[in-house]
């Protein structure tokens, strides 16, 4: 039976008037979407915003052996966008449904995994006839979708859950805003506030009454030293931190030298199954992460994982199925802060679900160590896997370490990503020297 796999990396429900997106950023959706081909197995149907390069298709099915003939890829027409995300508009023209039907070819659907649940791929199924295969249909047809990737909607859910969270609120208005900064600014502590529906410290700033702290997990760090600071800072940012008036804002305290730490699950009709966890680098914003996260303090992981269960427990309660993953913060004194959420797969489930436990092995976590770094400027995919290659740095399956590309080459910066495989951190970092150097001009 056929699998549908479905790129769309960034939703109407979530992005509003896609019309209104920076072309960068729909290019790195574009790019981002590819990374389905991960999950590629015999007899899938692969949805995408766009036809994939083909170097990039043959080198992901040369890692995971499944053969590039035995899954097929469809592209949609374009839509109110273009090419670059796959826009309700896109799922629903009536070429593309044609399409996917002889595609399936009266089969059974298996299963559908979009990147992102939402409801014009319930639609989708509905039309075609495998609505029961959309995991957790009910609840995402009726905008589930949103709630599950929401950061305003989180706080309400890990609150109810008994979840730990930064001190902080949601607010709906700049009054509320001022009164839950200063409030925060009183007790001596620096504040994150938070664009909702944004990702990777893109839609956070740190504001603080004091000087001295770097930005990290956000863009920026501003000083606000008094009340008319702050109403002033929410005057002119107000918008911007609301999405043009559609969604609350979140502001919360900001603890300094805490590290950033996700947990995944895959939530099932029976309850939450623990996938993973990793640690997210920022500098400012996120530009690396680690799986499994190390040197997690002894108490961490199991408050992780116990928490993280209880914010699943309330989605599936809800109705939702599919791959879950919850941020959180770990001070330096060992205590835990949840941040966030999402309920879709992210850039760290093929990570993890492919590059480690299918291409290492199943017990990778016990010896290796999985660092992907985020933006190498490389001429091409192609070029990128070739410099690999000659340097004698890409992947070896007999020492199970060495360099993986796991992201196609993104139009808007033209980078890519790659994943060190190494015994232990800094031995990934030696290595991430020397990949990082390999478009550098020779010395004269």
């Amino acid at each position: 039976m056929p699998r549908l796999l479905i790129g769309n990396c960034f939703t109407d429900e979530l992005a509003g008037d896609p019309a209104l997106l920076p072309q960068a950023h729909l290019q790195t959706a574009a790019a981002s979407a590819q990374l389905l081909i991960w999950f590629a197995r015999p007899d899938d149907i692969v949805v995408l915003p766009q036809e994939p390069e083909e170097e990039l298709v043959d080198y992901i099915t040369a890692l995971t052996g499944t053969p590039r003939s035995s899954f097929q890829v469809l592209v949609p027409p374009p839509g109110v966008v273009g090419t670059d995300l796959l826009t309700a508009d896109r799922l629903a023209d009536p070429e593309f449904r044609g399409d996917l039907a002889k595609a399936i070819a009266d089969r059974p659907v298996e299963d559908v995994i979009p990147l992102t649940p939402e409801a014009s791929v319930v639609e989708l199924g509905r039309a075609l006839g495998f609505l029961e295969a959309v995991p957790g249909h009910a609840f995402v047809g009726q905008g589930g979708g949103m709630l599950l990737n929401s950061k305003a909607v989180f706080r309400a859910v890990a609150a109810g859950s008994g979840v730990p969270l930064p001190e902080g609120g949601v607010c709906t208005s700049k009054v509320d805003a001022e009164e839950v900064i200063a409030g925060l600014f009183a007790k001596g502590y620096p504040v994150m506030v938070k664009r909702d529906y944004s990702c990777g410290g893109l839609g956070n700033e740190i504001v603080s009454p004091v000087d001295g702290y770097r930005p990290v997990g956000a863009e920026r760090v501003l000083v606000l030293p008094d009340r008319a600071a702050i109403r002033a800072y929410l005057d002119e940012r107000w918008e911007w931190a609301t999405n043009g008036s559609r969604y609350p804002a979140v502001v919360e305290r900001y603890v300094p030298d805490s590290r950033g730490i996700f947990v995944e699950f895959v939530i099932t009709d029976d309850g939450p199954v623990f996938s993973e966890h990793g640690e997210m680098l920022s500098a400012p914003v996120a530009n690396a992460q680690v799986i499994p996260s190390p040197g997690l303090p002894p108490r961490a992981l199991p408050e992780l994982v116990a928490a993280g269960g209880r914010l699943c427990e309330t989605l599936r309660m809800m109705g939702f199925r599919g791959q879950f993953c919850a941020d959180a913060i770990v001070t330096g004194t060992g205590e835990v802060m949840f941040t966030e959420y999402n309920g879709r797969i992210t850039g760290s489930t093929h990570i993890y679900t492919v590059i480690g436990r299918q291409l290492v092995g199943p017990d990778y976590a016990d010896s290796r160590v999985l660092v992907e770094y985020c933006k190498w400027p490389v001429p091409s995919f192609t070029a990128a896997a070739e410099k690999l290659a000659a340097a004698g740095l890409a992947y070896d399956r007999a020492s199970r370490t060495g360099v993986v590309l796991v992201k196609a080459f993104s139009h808007a910066d033209g980078t890519v990503r790659f994943c060190v495989i190494a015994e232990d951190f800094e031995a990934a970092e030696v290595v991430r020297e020397r990949v990082e150097s390999l478009f550098l001009p020779t010395p004269a």
